[in-house]
Order: C-alpha cells, then sequence, then structure tokens
C-alpha cells in the first residue's frame, strides 16, 4: 500500500504526506471569478421575460458609429469611392469615425465575381439643418422604394426615425463634375419625383430607363427593346386565349382588365423585356453553380417580350445604371460598419497593450522566454491587420469568405502551452494531477467567456449572416428602428443569438490572430492583459525563476557532488545513447535522467520524476504539431483536421510506437513488475516491431499498423517528457524541440493529413457502428478503461485506455481497420 501511494504521488520520499498538494487550493477561484460563476449559473435556470434584455447567450447589436453622439447640427460627410464607378455615393454621420483613414479597402464581388475595391474617403463637416430634409426623404426613398423587399411599408415591423435609430447615418448623392465634395441635392430630388411618375409619350423611352408596369401587384422591372425588335400597335389582335367575345384587341384586353383606363386606339406599343433586380448582397463571391440551377420558368419569362400601352407605364424608382450603383450600397454599409468595429477594437488592444504598427512574420520558431520589459508597457511595433482581426470575430454561421477556425485551433494550443509554462515555474512543488486542475480551470470555456465580458469584447463577436429582406431579415437600415410594438418581433434587427462558447471560441481566435501578425511575447501581453495565467510572476509581481529538476529534498547540496552523482548515473545506465538516438545532446544531464525516470524508480535519489516534464511537453508537442501543420498546409487541411491531428497525437499509442520504434523503451528507470510486463508484451510484438526493421522502416510503416491500445501509457508519457526537457535544456528554444523531435514525427504527420479514419470515433458511427458497453478493469498497477463496440455485421471489438474516450477510440480504430481490411479485399476481388 505504502509502495502504491508513493507510486501515485500520494507519500513523498520519506513516506510522509505532500502536503505541497493542498497549497494550489487556497484562493484558487477570485471573488469575481466566483461571483461571475454563481450569476451566471443562476441566470441560465431562470426563465427569460424580457428577452431583448442582455442574457448570457444573447448578443446586442452595436449602434454605429460607436462614439457617443453629441447633439449638434454639425454632421460629417464622406465619400464612397468604388473602383470603375465615378465618385457619386457618400453618407453623413453625426460622429467623425475615427480611425477612417486606418480602414483598409474592401472588395465587393460583382458579376462574374470580379472585385470591385471599395474605400471610404473623408470629405467635410456639413451644417446638417441645411440638408436635413433632403437627406431624410433620399434614404426613406431608397429603402422603401428602390431595395425591393428590405423595408415593407405595409406590414414593416421597422420604421425611419433618425433620432432614434441605433443607425445613425444618412446616405446621399455627391456631384459628379464640379464641387466634386458637395451633396447633390438636385438630383437627389429628381430621383426621389420618380416615385409613381407616368410614361407620358412614346417618344421618351429609353433603354437606358427602366420601367414598372403600374397594375401589377409586385411590380417587376421592365426594359425598353430596341427598335428591331417585333413591334405591336393596341389595335392588334389579341395573341392570346380569349377569356371573352368582346376581346378582340390589345386595347379591348387592357380595358377589360382596367376599366377606368382609356387606351388609346392604333398606338404603339411599347415592346419590353423583364429583367431581374439585381442581387443586394455583394459581400461573397456567387457560386457558379447556381447559375445552372436558375428557376426554368423565371428563364422562360425573362426571355419572352411583353407588350403594354403607354397608359400603364410607370418610370421605375430608378434607372438602370443608378439601380446597379445603388444596389451595393447595402454591402458597403455592413462592410464599412465591421471594419470601424474592427478599427475600435484595434485601437482598444493598441491603447492597453502599447502596440500600434503592423507586421507579419509567419509564427518563427524562436525561444519562448519571459521578458518582462515587454509586459511592463514597453512599446512594440507589432499588431495583427485589420483582416486579421475580422477574420478572428467572424464565425462559419456568417457566411464569410473566412471565419475563425483556424486561428482558435492555433490560438487553442498556444493557450495551453503559455498556461502550461506559468503553472510549471510558478508551482514547482505541484503535482502533475493538480497543476492539470489548474490549467483546465484556466482555458476552460466559462472562464474564457468571462474574460470575454470583462474585456467588453462581446460585442465584437460576428455570428450571423447578413439577411437583407425576406421574413428572415435582419439587417436595420440606417435611420431606421424598431416599431415600439414590434421589440419581441424585431429582435432579430437588434440581437445575435450565440452559445457561450463562440466567445471562448473569439478570444483563442484572436490569441491565434496575434500569434500570426506579431510575436510571441506581444502575443503573451496579450494574454496577460485577458487575464489568463501566463505569466508566473512571484508575489512581489517578479518573474520567478525557472524551477530546479532536481528533488527539492536532494542529500547534498554541493553542486560539485551532485554533478559526479548524476554523471555516474548518466554513464551506468548508458543515457548517453538516447543523445545519440535523438542527436541532441543535453548540457544538464539532470533533464534527461528525469525524461526517463518512472515515479515507481527508487534508484534515482537526485532528480524528479517525468511527471511534470510530461505535462509540460504535452502541451509543447501539441503546439509544435498544430504550429507546423497551420504553417506548412494551411491551404489543404481543414481545422478539423488539425483537430483530428491533435486528438490522434494524444492517443498514448502514437508516441508510444515512436518511442519503441525509436529503441528507447529500455532506458526508462522503474521498479514495476507490471509496467516491465506491458512494455515487453508491447515491444516484443513483432507483427508491430519485426526484429529485422530499422527505426526507419518502423516509421514508414502505415498509420493504421502503428500502436493500439495495447502500448503502455508509461512509453507515450516518457516521450512527452522528453519533449519538455529538451525544452527547457535549450533555454526554451523551440526550433531546438522542433529539429529533434520533428524526424521522429514527419511520418506520421505526412500520413496523417491524408488519412481517412484519423478520427476512429465519427468513422465508426458514420459506417453504422454501435456502442455495446463501458467499463473498468481495476486489475495491474493502474485502472483501465474498457470499451467494447460493434459493426453492422455483428463483429466486436475491444479497446483500452486511460479514460472511456481513449478506449472508446481504440475499439473504434480496430473497428475502421478491419473495415477497410474487407473493402480492401472487395476491391480486389472485385
Amino acid at each position: 500500500m505504502v509502495k502504491l501511494l508513493h507510486e501515485n504521488g500520494e507519500l513523498n520520499d520519506d513516506c510522509l504526506p505532500c502536503q505541497t498538494r493542498f497549497l494550489m487550493m487556497i484562493n484558487d477561484i477570485s471573488i469575481d471569478q466566483q461571483l461571475f460563476k454563481n450569476y451566471a449559473t443562476s441566470y441560465s435556470k431562470r426563465k427569460m421575460i424580457t428577452p431583448w434584455r442582455y442574457s448570457p447567450n444573447r448578443l446586442i447589436i452595436s449602434s454605429f458609429p460607436c462614439q457617443p453622439i453629441v447633439s449638434s447640427d454639425i454632421w460629417y460627410l464622406y465619400r464612397i469611392n468604388i473602383k470603375t464607378e465615378k465618385g457619386k455615393l457618400g453618407f453623413v454621420v453625426p460622429s467623425k469615425l475615427d480611425g477612417v483613414m486606418n480602414l483598409p479597402n474592401f472588395c465587393l464581388y460583382t458579376g462574374n465575381n470580379e472585385m470591385q475595391t471599395v474605400d471610404i474617403v473623408y470629405v467635410k463637416t456639413i451644417d446638417y439643418r441645411n440638408y436635413r430634409n433632403q437627406l431624410e426623404h433620399f434614404a426613406k426613398y431608397l429603402f422603401e422604394n428602390v431595395f425591393n423587399g428590405i423595408v415593407n411599408s405595409l406590414h414593416s415591423i421597422i420604421e425611419f426615425n433618425i433620432e432614434h435609430s441605433s443607425f445613425k447615418l444618412l446616405p446621399c448623392l455627391l456631384k459628379s463634375e464640379s464641387d466634386v465634395n458637395e451633396i447633390d441635392c438636385e438630383r437627389m430630388l429628381s430621383i426621389c419625383n420618380r416615385l409613381n411618375k407616368s410614361v407620358e409619350h412614346q417618344s421618351p423611352l429609353s433603354m437606358s430607363e427602366l420601367y414598372v408596369a403600374w397594375h401589377l401587384p409586385h411590380k417587376p422591372l421592365y426594359t425598353i427593346m430596341p427598335d428591331t425588335a417585333p413591334s405591336k400597335r393596341t389595335s392588334d389582335l389579341w395573341a392570346h386565349k380569349m377569356k371573352s367575345e368582346a376581346i378582340k384587341t390589345y386595347a379591348d384586353y387592357f380595358e377589360k382588365k382596367l376599366p377606368n383606363i382609356s387606351i388609346r386606339r392604333d398606338a404603339l406599343m411599347a415592346t419590353m423585356k423583364a429583367v431581374s433586380y439585381p442581387r443586394i448582397n455583394y459581400l461573397n463571391e456567387v457560386s457558379t453553380g447556381k447559375k445552372e440551377n436558375k428557376n426554368s420558368t423565371n428563364d422562360y419569362i425573362l426571355s419572352q417580350l411583353v407588350y403594354y400601352p403607354i397608359e400603364l407605364l410607370h418610370y421605375a424608382p430608378v434607372n438602370q445604371a443608378d439601380m446597379k450603383l445603388f444596389y451595393k450600397l447595402p454591402s458597403i454599409l455592413v462592410r464599412l460598419t465591421q471594419l470601424h468595429w474592427i478599427e475600435q477594437l484595434r485601437r482598444l488592444f493598441a491603447s492597453e497593450l502599447q502596440i500600434y504598427s503592423t507586421r507579419r512574420p509567419l509564427l518563427p520558431l524562436t525561444l519562448l522566454t519571459y521578458n518582462s520589459a515587454t509586459i511592463n508597457n514597453e512599446l512594440t511595433n507589432d499588431q495583427p491587420s485589420p483582416d486579421i482581426f475580422f477574420q478572428a470575430i467572424t464565425r462559419r454561421s456568417c457566411s464569410e469568405q473566412m471565419d475563425n477556425e483556424n486561428f482558435e485551433v492555433l490560438g487553442d494550443s498556444f493557450l495551453k502551452l503559455m498556461v502550461s509554462m506559468s503553472l510549471y515555474y510558478r508551482y514547482p512543488l505541484a503535482s502533475p494531477g493538480l497543476l492539470t486542475a489548474k490549467k483546465i480551470k484556466q482555458i476552460s470555456n466559462e472562464n474564457l467567456y468571462r474574460l470575454a465580458v470583462q474585456k467588453q469584447l462581446k460585442i465584437y463577436l460576428n455570428v450571423k449572416k447578413i439577411v437583407f429582406r425576406g421574413k428572415d431579415a435582419n439587417w436595420l437600415p440606417p435611420g431606421y428602428k424598431i416599431n415600439e410594438t414590434e421589440l419581441t418581433t424585431g429582435q432579430q434587427y437588434s440581437h445575435q443569438n450565440a452559445k457561450r462558447k463562440a466567445f471562448s471560441d473569439m478570444i483563442e481566435a484572436f490569441i491565434g490572430a496575434f500569434l500570426i501578425s506579431t510575436n510571441y511575447m506581444t502575443t503573451i501581453k496579450f494574454m496577460d492583459w485577458l487575464g489568463l495565467d501566463v505569466m508566473p510572476n512571484n508575489a512581489q509581481d517578479s518573474l520567478v525563476e525557472p524551477p530546479s529538476i532536481l528533488r527539492s529534498n536532494i542529500a547534498t547540496n554541493n553542486n560539485i557532488q551532485i554533478n559526479e552523482i548524476m554523471k555516474t548515473f548518466f554513464v551506468d545506465r548508458v543515457f548517453a545513447e538516447i543523445e545519440t538516438k535523438i542527436q541532441y545532446v543535453f548540457k544538464n544531464k539532470a533533464y534527461l535522467i528525469a525524461a526517463f525516470t518512472h515515479p515507481s524508480n527508487y534508484a534515482n535519489r537526485i532528480t524528479d520524476c517525468y511527471e511534470r516534464l510530461e505535462f509540460l511537453g504535452d502541451a509543447l508537442l501539441d503546439f509544435l504539431v498544430t504550429r507546423h501543420v497551420f504553417v506548412n498546409y494551411n491551404q489543404n487541411v481543414t481545422p478539423g483536421k488539425v483537430t483530428d491531428i491533435r486528438q490522434d497525437l494524444s492517443n498514448n499509442g502514437r508516441l508510444a510506437y515512436i518511442l519503441v520504434a525509436c529503441d528507447l523503451h529500455k532506458k526508462i528507470l522503474h521498479n514495476s513488475t507490471d509496467l516491465f510486463s506491458q512494455i515487453s508484451s508491447y515491444a516484443g510484438d513483432e507483427d508491430l516491431f519485426p526484429k529485422d526493421q530499422s527505426t526507419d522502416e518502423y516509421l514508414s510503416k502505415d498509420l493504421d499498423q502503428w500502436a493500439d491500445s495495447t502500448a503502455p501509457k508509461a512509453l507515450a508519457d516518457v516521450f512527452e517528457a522528453l519533449v519538455g526537457a529538451i525544452f527547457l535544456d535549450a533555454g526554451n528554444c523551440l526550433e531546438t524541440v522542433w529539429r529533434v523531435v520533428e524526424p521522429l514525427l514527419r511520418k506520421y504527420i505526412d500520413q496523417s493529413i491524408i488519412h481517412p479514419n484519423l478520427n476512429p470515433i465519427r468513422s465508426f458511427s458514420e459506417h453504422g457502428g454501435k456502442l455495446i458497453k463501458e467499463s473498468i478493469d481495476k486489475g495491474g498497477d493502474t485502472q483501465m478503461a474498457v470499451c467494447i463496440v460493434q459493426m453492422p455485421n455483428g463483429s466486436l471489438f475491444e479497446g483500452r485506455g486511460v479514460n472511456k474516450k481513449l478506449a472508446k477510440a481504440n475499439a473504434c480504430r480496430q473497428a475502421m481497420k478491419q473495415q477497410q481490411h474487407n473493402e480492401n479485399i472487395f476491391q480486389q476481388t472485385g
């Protein structure tokens, strides 16, 4: 029993309880964290009575402009420059858009997915009183008459009210020839006067114009056909099926349909063709496949000539050129508001972190050391660019050209590494179990969500896809507000629904954004500002020294004696063979000795066992592999695939296989008969490790032939501890670690990128498999989880692991190996 307690870390080397285990439990959760947790828990259990108010899963859409608006008649005029278009569009806002010069150009995707560059330029201030009526009239005209379906004036849940609108912006037109910086009120008025304007004669009909037949309820658009098109007169015989004996001519038909209208006989009718309204979303490329699947009825209607008497025609709200230009305005305003808020985010980080300009290295492998000077408000030259920030705040649900999933995966791995490093430094006597518990609290979604709330970052998350019109419309036009009687039904205009994990993902994406755009120290500084435990400071707020790998109760403090003992121990165990194998010579041999010392070993009285190094090495390996895939395969690998690789690498079998393939398992120092039996059985399996093959041949095997659930966990632990040992011995140099481990992982990574069943549980489920039984095997030194699964053909497979998740993964992996084998046989015989 004493031996078991010692091996589990409950007793120290003097067989006394490890008091240090309880040190981390004091003040583990701060008062504000506990209050936040209590509030969030109670709120989530309470029924939402007023759903438009704040709730943890509901995000209020922010106002624009975001600066406090002081009541004033001074407004600010901006011009919208669109490539290939003359600078006709503009807008006014009640407060100056700070940092507009820093807003990047953005693109609209027009016909054939051609890109048009847009930039916003400040012009001057104006006296709003002189333009108010024209501006408000023009805005209402655009959104209630020109843009089909954005505002339904009869049954709309939104109404124009610039004073109480959360989107205080009014579009305008600018003069294009002389006085280019002046609002073109005359042209704006002429456009507004087109509403319900009748066509008086045949002569003014123009191919540049658009027309509507006023008697049709849905007001389709028509354009006039050239003179070469077949023409008809009102006196011509009605060419369609007769509905009445009285209908002989076109004039008869229209007078029957519209009794109050008198149609001139023998007058030339307008020869027209229907045209579609322009698409209103120019933010994304249009899938070319959509054109092939167009409704055939609609294609037929658009291809047919139609004839209308002049008396039935009105001018459309705008002509063809203006229709093409104006329909880009909603997309421009969406991107403008998004980029303006990103600029506020950039300024927030710049102010808090003292970072201002931009630079774009690509995750260099450098020293990962703490620099207190950088943390203490020293200016740096690094900051993510606006496009990187935009990607970091954008969820896949937005259907944008990019989303934050890649950044989230990268940020998650770096977060785990930096929290692990900080805890390793700060608590030199704490057991790995307590370090892991502390890390889990720091990196949990709950904690990251709390930080997003406390730092007021929730408002920046971009969750929902913009829908401009229809029953699912959620874009509030500028100058409009939700009707007081429609506050509940109008929430799609004022709120976004998001799970808490979306906010924690955004925090991780921010970390990833800083990581690829700046450097490690600036990223750590950002994480420290968030409130994450990534800086190992002591009570005096100074960085702690790296912890010693030597035992705290070592028999002597004489460095000469310690070095002699280590040298003797190192030579006796022939540990130099390990250095030869991995091609790295340790400066401090204690790190190597500790990495290969199992907790059961009692011969090594100098160093700690490998557990704490394993805790650090696990996070290091995760980040280095994620970084490698991100840098080298970013264009070809999805975030889901990177996650699969990370999860697969955490399986004991992968790293255990590498350790045995390198013949390093023989160097593990332990005094456990069970472990000896497990390692001997596993390493002696000639199906896995034929005696006539080299290390390179072992590592070149197909992934499905690599180690399975029979691999002892200690083998993988030692590999991870070795990674941690190299890192600390090399002065926290990531490049050195990667230079050592990359050759060992190269074959695995190359194969895992293209492996179809890297996530065996998902593949097993897709093939119709089901879970039969889960249990715990308590025999041996450590208990193991056991999982039994069944394929549709009745075959049963058993998997084992240190927890239920790994056991299930191993069982599913065996099932999928057999499934792949059966499929290969079928293909060969077929």
